[in-house]
């Protein structure tokens, strides 16, 4: 994420334990604020011939003290998983079913 643009403009509020932005949302459970992070992966075929295949993953990081910080881990995650796989990965908001 660039700089200059303020976490309250990427997230939004819905009600007081939940948080949303286009790549996930923050939770409070379990006495604990958790980030939800759901993403899939373009995956190569095993046999010649055949398509890649979109692979599901859902992670819970955390616990976390604050709301805060999950949203910062949140997108720490999703930068790692765009540096690692590219055009691959699609996270949030980008997935279509």
């Amino acid at each position: 994420m660039s700089k200059h643009v303020g976490r309250s403009s990427r997230w939004t509020a819905r009600g007081p334990n939940t948080h949303a932005s286009a790549l996930g949302t923050v939770q409070y459970r379990q006495d604990a604020w958790y980030a939800r992070l759901v993403y899939r992966v373009r995956e190569p075929s095993k046999s010649e011939g055949e398509l890649p295949a979109w692979v599901d993953y859902e992670r819970w990081l955390g616990p976390f003290k604050r709301p805060r910080n999950a949203m910062v881990e949140l997108e720490r995650e999703v930068t790692v998983l765009r540096n690692r796989h590219g055009d691959d990965v699609q996270v949030g908001d980008e997935i279509t079913s």
